[in-house]
């Protein structure tokens, strides 16, 4: 199996994330109407945490490439604790550097490109509901809510079998 090259320009997502050891900034490229890279920035460069990530981030992008579903790296990482983590509130306790990028890919990773767009729309103010797209009063979405609704669709999708559909055609 060949490696994809990496095209010129890439569309994407960044997505903010509390952690132990600071806010981690999580950024996902898709290429061909599929996942292709993720990046994690976290505080200053130089760190143990920094450079931790940015190997985690660098394996899990070459994994992409070669078609591992994003589901597989999310059960391998998720749940891997540190000796800070960030435990409030309980229900969104974010167990470490590894979980918080598990926690992101596990919400963002196997959206559609549409849903990107969607996502996108939503979080610059653009987004409109369903009855102003047949004709009602636009109103306009918080970036919350278009994430509710594209993890809607996203287990939609999943119930359906649509993203296992998408994985064998790779």
């Amino acid at each position: 199996m060949e490696k994809p090259s990496r095209p010129l320009v890439l569309g994407g997502i960044t997505v903010k994330v509390a952690t132990g050891c600071g806010n981690m900034y999580v950024q996902f490229n898709w290429s061909d109407g599929r996942l292709f890279e993720i990046f994690a920035t976290l505080g200053k460069g130089g760190g143990c945490a920094v450079c931790q990530s940015e190997a985690l981030t660098r394996s899990i992008t070459l994994g992409l490439k070669y078609g591992v579903p994003v589901s597989d790296y999310v059960q391998q990482v998720r749940g891997i604790r540190c000796p800070t983590p960030l435990s409030f509130p309980k229900d969104k306790a974010v167990l470490s550097c590894p979980d918080a990028i598990a926690r992101a890919l596990e919400r963002y990773g196997s959206l559609s490109v549409d849903a990107v767009v969607g996502l996108l729309r939503g979080a610059n103010g653009t987004a409109e509901t369903e009855g102003a797209a047949a004709g009602g009063e636009a109103v306009e979405l918080s970036p919350e809510d278009v994430a509710a609704r594209v993890l809607d669709e996203t287990k939609e999708r999943e119930a359906r079998g649509m993203y296992e559909v998408e994985r064998v055609h790779r």
